[in-house]
């Protein structure tokens, strides 16, 4: 027995003194191989370490802070709920680097110990909330969240880092250099001048031209514009009948047969008055003096007698429905049968005898031959109506409006003949011998006068204007100088991508021209003639200016990489 156990200690001393050796061997192997290779030391303590791989560094005032694997992921989630659910964007694209700058604003928010109060977040929830409790339930758990807590606490965290980026932001002020610049862009000065081909120039040319059935057909099908339309179009039209009742009829012995209302309350004929005072009780001539609605005092017994009648007739509607002879019906309820047999047209309906008004507009959206149950006030009488017929507003057909349909296709005619002639115009300005098809044309204002003169076209110029608007500088202008200001705008806007001498357009202004223009040349403005307003335009559009710089720059991942030196962690390629 003694004898085994020897041997079992003189093998456990074997495979002790074996482990021993091996692992100096390790130990020995990984000092020869970190020796020569560095950044594997990183790797063996990274290997060894019990926090997430660490995705970058950056030197906060407090030191240098790892932005690990953790905070990477965190960044990237609330970066694009961020973006998605509240509209706060400060990065366009979700690349590596914006995550990192993303983290690191974070890391900062939590530096400078930023916190969100609760107006601060109630202002923004506001709208949120306003739809109520159980909408705004629905919407945080739409947005996976199990309590309002969990979406109010994310909703903080997006407020911490839009808070990191004003306060850094208040670093981006204009120079006083910066504002004179952008006034100075802003006003510059433009020399044009350019000619306008009229429509109404082809007048002549455009009447010896004969249209095929064919090509007018196909003009009157796809060409005609919505106006045009409706123009030609046959307006819609309704017959009707009315039964009427007036104060004469409201005295005769018929309707006392039928009719014996109680005394009308006060109440009553306060409530008829306040809901057709802008109907019936509008004074026809209004002094400086007087309320435009007539007092219940001055109408006198007319609100009472106007209450009666609408009665009557509300009475007398159970009934009709049910009347096979209307004529007889209305006879023997002393009211007056109106019967309108022919069509009349919408626009007309004003003008019928009697019963004219917008009221009868009404009658298009009644079904036909069914009384209307709502009775019609008017003063001095009161009706029920019903279509009888109706007509939807509809195009004829082009055999029966030929004549029309050929004038507007004239009229087309003398558009294009005027659009061919500018393009002609252009096209045959000179081109120079360096010139390359697709170039823009440029010439010199002489050339330029001298084509318009020869193809006919008289040339107005806008002398060293600014290309922005200036109320204090500006010449006066006609109202109905459209192809001016508009030529003015339209230059102005892109004149930084225009070459002086270049030709611009031509552009259609529709009926008032189509304008060929050129550019003479530009030059700065007098800033002597700055007007407070302009200079603070130019300082809020700098300051915009730089704002769009700092987010650029300042807070890019190159931004903050050179403020904080923010570093990624270049790990090595696995094979």
């Amino acid at each position: 027995m003694r004898s085994d156990e020897n041997n079992l200690t003189t093998e456990a001393e074997k495979m002790s003194s074996i482990k021993r050796w091996s692992l100096i061997g390790i130990a020995v192997f990984c000092l020869l191989i970190f020796t020569v290779t560095g950044p594997m030391t990183d790797v063996l303590t990274k290997a060894f370490s019990s926090g997430p791989p660490v995705e970058a560094t950056v030197e906060m005032p407090s030191g240098t802070v790892d932005i690990t694997l953790d905070d990477y992921r965190i960044a990237a989630s609330q970066k694009k709920w961020s973006e998605q659910t509240l509209g706060r964007r400060l990065y366009n694209d979700d690349s590596t680097e914006s995550v990192l700058a993303y983290a690191t604003l974070i890391k900062l928010a939590n530096e400078m110990k930023i916190q969100i109060a609760d107006a601060q977040l109630q202002e923004l929830l506001a709208g949120f909330a306003s739809q109520g409790r159980d909408a705004y339930r629905n919407f945080y758990r739409s947005q996976g969240f199990a309590s309002a807590l969990q979406f109010e606490s994310q909703v903080r965290q997006s407020l911490r880092v839009s808070a990191v980026v004003e306060l850094l932001s208040t670093s981006a002020v204009p120079a006083e250099q910066d504002v004179l610049d952008v006034w100075a862009e802003t006003y510059q000065e433009m020399s044009v001048q350019y000619a306008v081909l009229h429509s109404s120039n082809f007048v002549d040319a455009a009447a010896a031209l004969e249209v095929s059935d064919e090509d007018l057909n196909n003009f009157f099908e796809n060409d005609l514009s919505s106006f045009q339309k409706t123009g030609l179009e046959v307006e819609q039209a309704v017959a009707f009948e009315v039964v009427l009742l007036d104060l004469g009829a409201m005295q005769s012995d018929a309707v006392g047969s039928w009719f014996s209302p109680d005394e009308p309350s006060a109440e009553a004929l306060d409530g008829f008055y306040a809901s057709n005072k802008y109907l019936l009780y509008v004074r026809e001539k209004v002094g400086d003096d007087l309320d435009p609605i007539l007092s219940r005092d001055e109408l006198g017994d007319r609100v009472k007698n106007d209450y009666l009648m609408h009665q009557a007739v509300t009475e007398m509607s159970f009934d009709l429905p049910e009347a096979e002879d209307v004529q007889a019906f209305a006879a023997a309820k002393g009211a007056t049968l109106i019967q309108q047999s022919e069509m009349i047209e919408l626009s007309a309906l004003g003008d019928v005898e009697r019963v004219g008004g917008v009221q009868l507009r009404r009658l298009f959206q009644a079904e036909e031959n069914i009384w209307m149950p709502s009775p019609v006030q008017m003063e001095g009488q009161v009706f029920l109506m019903r279509p009888t017929a109706k007509r939807d507003r509809q195009m004829p057909e082009l055999s029966t409006i030929r004549d029309d349909v050929v004038e507007l296709w004239r009229v087309a005619q003398q558009q294009r003949l005027a659009t061919e002639a500018a393009d002609k115009f252009v096209a045959d300005l000179p081109r120079g011998d360096e010139y390359v098809e697709g170039d823009a044309v440029s010439v010199s204002a002489e050339v330029f006068a001298n084509a318009a003169a020869s193809a006919g076209l008289a040339v107005e110029q806008m002398d060293w204007i600014s290309r922005t608007s200036r109320r204090a500088t500006d010449p006066f202008w006609p109202i109905d100088a459209t192809v001016l200001r508009s030529l003015r705008t339209r230059i102005g806007a892109q004149l930084d991508d225009l070459v002086d001498g270049q030709i611009v357009g031509p552009q259609d202004f529709s009926d008032n021209g189509i304008a060929v223009a050129h550019l003479i040349g530009r030059r700065a403005a007098d800033s002597d003639s700055m007007w407070p307003a302009e200079y603070e335009r130019a300082k809020l559009f700098a300051t915009q200016n730089a704002y769009n710089s700092f987010q650029s720059d300042e807070i890019s991942y190159e931004g903050l990489a050179r403020t904080y030196n923010l570093t990624k962690v270049e790990r090595l390629e696995e094979n």
